[in-house]
């Protein structure tokens, strides 16, 4: 016979609601930049796939992350960064003017979202 213990999980706490806030946004940004394939301001066809799977798993990783996931936080962070590193290169590659902002909004945005989420929650009452 077998039996099992049951696990307990500790040190997990939901994702809060502002940087999964902003990280949803910053999924849907990359996901609709898919809208310039094809334009004579497209980026290459691979990075514009890239950057929208990064969106796409972002958005698919929010919701376990919201739920205490640490594998699903890590990897929302990640794709954030990635996509954050990938937008540099709209300031380099003479993007039009809206790409070149809608890519700093996606830097400024994600570095936002890392430092609240790395603020420590201030205990209740206090």
């Amino acid at each position: 016979m077998t039996t099992t213990t049951p696990r307990t999980v500790t040190g997990t706490a939901a994702l809060p609601t502002a940087p999964t806030a902003i990280f949803a946004i910053l999924g849907l940004i990359d996901i609709a930049l898919l809208g310039v394939v094809g334009s004579t301001i497209a980026p290459p066809l691979a990075v514009s796939v890239l950057v929208a799977a990064l969106g796409l798993v972002t958005l698919i990783a929010l919701i376990p992350a919201r739920n205490g996931s640490r594998p699903a936080l890590v990897t929302v962070v990640v794709a954030r960064v990635i996509s954050a590193v990938l937008a540099v290169a709209a300031f380099f590659a003479g993007a039009p003017a809206w790409i070149t902002a809608v890519e700093a909004f996606v830097i400024a945005a994600t570095i936002t979202a890392l430092v609240l989420l790395r603020r420590q929650p201030r205990p209740q009452g206090a």
